[in-house]
Formats: C-alpha cells, sequence, structure tokens
C-alpha cells in the first residue's frame, strides 16, 4: 500500500496549523487511517497531542530542515507504518529540499496545500519574493485567509497565478467561512464596446481575459506589449506579451495575448508592438475551454516601455 504525504507549507501565522488541525479533527480525513503529523514549526497555535492520537494519528517534531533525510523517513516507516503523512513545514525552511529528499518505497507527495495570510500577503510580495515563490510554485491548493473587504482578490489572484497558473485559490473570511463574493472591480471599464488597456493594467488585463472570456467576446481592445513569437496553431497567429517577476528578474513568467494578423511573419521578437482589434472566443484543446483570440485590425511597432514588467497593483 502506498503513503500518501501531504505538505502544508506557508509563513508563521498563515494558519498551517489551524488548517491542519480541523482536517484532523474536524473531517473523516483520519478514519480508516494511521497518520502520521510531522511538525517542524511551532507559533502560536499547537496541537493537543492527547486529542490528536486519540484518532490513530501520531506526531513527531522536527526542528533542524537537515533532518529531512531518506534515513529519517525510513526510521519513520518503521516505527509508526502510516498510510497517510501530514507535514507541517516551517515557513523559512527549503520547499524544494525536502520535495528533492529521496523517500522510502510507497511514500509519495500526492499534494501541496499552502496558507497565506492576506493580510501581510504584500509584504511578501514586496520584501521576501523568492521565499514566496518557493511555497507557492509547487502547491495544488492556496489558501488565502484573513480576506476582508479592504483586500482586492484580482491583486492575490494574479500574483499568485503569475507564479503557479494551474493552483486552485481559495478565499476564507475572518470566521473561516468562503469568501463567495464577486471579484474586485477591475480598474477599467468593460461595460462598452472598446477597451483601451492601459500599460500598467496589462497585466490584470490578461490574467481577467484568461479567466473569463465570456466578458470581453466582441470587444475592440488596444494593447501594447513584445512580440514574443509565432502561435503553433494559428497560422498568422501570434503572442503579445510581457514578463511578470515571480523570483528575481532571472525568474519571470510570460502573460499575454494570442493574437492574428498577416503580418505575424514579418514581426521581430522581443520587438514592441501595439494592435487594436476585436476579441473571438476559440476552444482551446489543451485548457478544455473557450480563449480570447484578438482579431487584429491595426499593428504598430511603438517604443519599448521604461519599465517592461508586470504588475498587478
Amino acid at each position: 500500500m502506498k503513503t500518501r504525504i501531504y505538505l502544508f507549507t506557508g509563513f508563521l501565522d498563515s494558519g498551517k496549523t489551524t488548517f491542519i488541525n480541523d482536517t484532523i479533527t474536524s473531517t473523516d480525513f483520519c478514519e480508516g487511517e494511521k497518520s502520521l503529523l510531522i511538525v517542524s514549526e511551532q507559533g502560536e497555535v499547537g496541537y493537543n497531542q492527547e486529542e490528536i492520537e486519540t484518532l490513530n494519528c501520531d506526531i513527531v517534531y522536527v526542528t533542524n530542515e537537515d533532518q529531512w533525510t531518506y534515513e529519517y523517513f525510513e526510521d519513520l516507516r518503521n516505527k509508526y507504518n502510516p498510510t497517510q503523512v501530514l507535514i507541517e513545514l516551517n515557513g523559512m525552511f527549503n520547499v524544494n529540499r525536502l520535495l528533492a529528499c529521496s523517500l522510502p518505497d510507497g511514500w509519495e507527495v500526492v499534494q501541496v496545500l499552502t496558507t497565506i495570510n492576506a493580510q501581510t500577503f504584500s509584504l511578501y510580495i514586496q520584501n521576501m519574493r523568492s521565499l514566496l515563490f518557493q511555497h507557492v510554485v509547487h502547491t495544488d491548493l492556496l489558501i488565502f485567509n484573513r480576506i476582508d473587504n479592504s483586500i482586492k482578490k484580482s491583486f492575490l489572484r494574479n500574483n499568485i497565478k503569475a507564479i503557479n497558473s494551474t493552483c486552485q485559490i481559495i478565499y476564507e473570511k475572518d470566521d473561516g467561512t468562503v469568501n463567495t463574493l464577486d471579484d474586485d472591480e477591475l480598474p477599467f471599464d468593460i461595460s462598452g464596446d472598446e477597451l483601451i488597456v492601459l500599460d500598467h493594467d496589462f497585466g490584470i488585463f490578461c490574467m481577467d481575459a484568461l479567466d473569463h472570456p465570456d466578458k470581453y467576446a466582441g470587444k475592440t481592445v488596444t494593447l501594447k506589449g513584445k512580440f514574443i513569437g509565432r502561435d503553433k496553431q494559428l497560422e498568422d497567429g501570434f503572442v503579445i506579451g510581457r514578463l511578470a517577476m515571480v523570483c528575481c528578474e532571472e525568474d519571470t513568467s510570460l502573460i499575454g495575448m494570442v493574437c492574428e494578423h498577416p503580418a505575424a511573419k514579418q514581426l521581430i521578437p522581443d520587438e514592441w508592438i501595439q494592435v487594436t482589434g476585436k476579441i473571438v472566443l476559440e476552444f482551446d484543446l489543451d485548457i478544455g475551454g473557450e480563449v480570447c483570440i484578438l482579431k487584429v485590425d491595426d499593428l504598430k511597432v511603438v517604443p519599448p516601455l521604461d519599465n517592461e514588467y508586470v504588475t498587478f497593483d
């Protein structure tokens, strides 16, 4: 039988312990399982060891990431023989180091879950981007907690999607309920038939068009970016885009949109262009849904921007 490993990442005071504790004690997650909880960070909220052990879940503590070795996990297997393992990772530990560690036969990381305090997220982006990148890039499910009306969900979502486009995001309010409010008001007006995307709104527009293509069907859109390259599917297709910093200047993610124009064959990579055209929706097999394609009517070469990187504020 395989032993499933669930890895919980996030900074101190991000809600990891509360999330794990609720998963163990308030659901049937441990029912019929022999569980092992490995804790490498102790914050303000702790575990009731006696309560957790009544649910057939043992707890061990790790104080140094040098303990992440094959021999350590093999010892745990021999001592506890768990069918599932939950690891609460210290926010300052190297996530990649743990994921690269050799594991006993049958042990496998099946899900990475990340918690983030929405109230302090902007500080992480500004001052701890490389550490945040480690926590987010591998995650399958990310929970933003402590959401209130002062926080723009679009800012949270777009910064995360620039790092990890496939992860699922949940927004949770202070009382623990899931925030089901509509997305924040966009910084541009989409009520009309025409939309001129300002340079600082490029990333927000492209990400929203990816998430909600129906909003933009039939609209005439003008935007500016780099010619990234030809599209593999469309004969006259190409990608206009800009880069978003996900970790540092050496580690970036492309944000962009597929366009169509006969001049695609004549464009030069990294050449800055401005395009105007109408959005149509086409089915994309890779993502299993409709995507926006900009059918360009007007294309011209323009000077590059002073700051080419995409922002989401």
